[in-house]
């Protein structure tokens, strides 16, 4: 056999051991409890329904994508949900009040108006995260610290910016990208690959897993870490916003309240998906399947327990596969 041939084999048998498969025949093996259990006529597979569902993981993956790259590197980002609701309370405070030619709810918006909100927006989420890494690295703040500082100021400014009141965003050009799916999923899938080509396949992604796998080794192997946090965080904080964007759009309004618990979600489809907290560990594509498979059993529960109205259990839910998810990982990290 030639050592070409024998590369090859290695190559498949690595990729074959990729957390992804496990991830793949779980989602399989829910689709199919769940069929078996619902019996006909199947309303979980109903278009309607899937097409809910595809929209909530659009939605929550741009979140999720940007929380393992900040697990990737060694941190965690607690505010991701407090910055969804500022960064929608202040696109349509842009739209509707503060740019020149902003219009009211439902009157003709310029294009032009819309681009420059949502630039701005953007630009506030990689503010929010610059603050983030400049607590980490200048004020040598635990990032749980930094973030849970953030978490809570945040949302108060965003309830003081909105007066505690609904914002309404009503523009079609607007509202669109985030309320349909033909524009919503094509945002989600062009930030999760370009995330995944990024960690994957370039040099900062190196130093990103090298920086969350051991941050003292990084530094004296004379990576930027500092640098390197500020990219991780500013990355989120701009992710974040760009959830803001999407989730004003579906809701046609920005409120204070918006967002809450999403940063849980986001925490939790990484580490489903393998990211390990300790950092240096997880891929962007486990992140997505890690989502994917959290909101198949999140709304398959709720079709299929139906003495109990889903909401009230999803909190439930979302805990257990937290535990489960964490205590199997360290418990496979162990082993390792």
């Amino acid at each position: 056999m030639s050592e070409a041939t024998r590369r090859g084999g290695r190559t498949l048998a690595v990729a074959l051991r990729a957390p992804e498969w496990s991830l793949l025949l779980a989602i399989l093996a829910v689709l199919a409890g769940i069929y078996v259990k619902q019996g006909p006529p199947h309303s979980f597979f109903d278009w309607p329904n899937l097409n809910n569902v595809s929209h909530t993981i659009a939605l929550l993956g741009v979140l999720a994508v940007g929380a393992a790259v900040i697990i990737i590197s060694g941190g965690i980002d607690l505010s991701v949900g407090s910055v969804v609701a500022l960064s929608a309370v202040v696109a349509a405070k842009l739209m509707t009040e503060w740019l020149p030619g902003a219009q009211r709810s439902g009157s003709p918006i310029s294009p032009t108006v819309i681009a420059a909100a949502i630039a701005i927006t953007l630009l506030l989420g990689v503010v929010i995260g610059l603050l983030h890494a400049l607590f980490i690295t200048a004020f040598r703040l635990p990032p749980f610290i930094a973030t849970l500082a953030t978490m809570a100021g945040l949302r108060s400014l965003a309830i003081v910016v909105s007066k505690n009141q609904s914002v309404n965003v009503n523009f079609p050009a607007f509202r669109m990208f985030g309320s349909d799916n033909v524009y919503t999923i094509p945002i989600f899938l062009v930030v999760a690959v370009v995330a995944t080509v990024m960690m994957g396949a370039t040099v900062l992604g190196r130093h990103l897993y090298a920086l969350g796998g051991n941050e003292a080794a990084a530094r004296l192997s004379g990576l930027p870490t500092a640098r390197l946090k500020m990219i991780a965080y500013g990355l989120s904080g701009m992710l974040s916003a760009l959830g803001g964007l999407l989730y004003a759009g579906n809701a046609g309004q920005g409120k204070g309240t918006m967002g809450m618990s999403y940063e849980l979600f986001a925490i939790t489809a990484a580490v489903v998906g393998g990211c390990s907290l300790s950092g240096g560990v997880g891929s962007i594509r486990g992140t997505v399947l890690g989502l994917v498979l959290i909101q198949i059993v999140i709304k398959g529960t709720g079709l299929v327990v139906t003495w109990i109205d889903p909401t009230q259990i999803e909190g439930l839910v979302l805990g257990t596969i937290i535990v489960l998810a964490v205590a199997l990982n360290q418990r496979f990290r162990g082993r390792g």
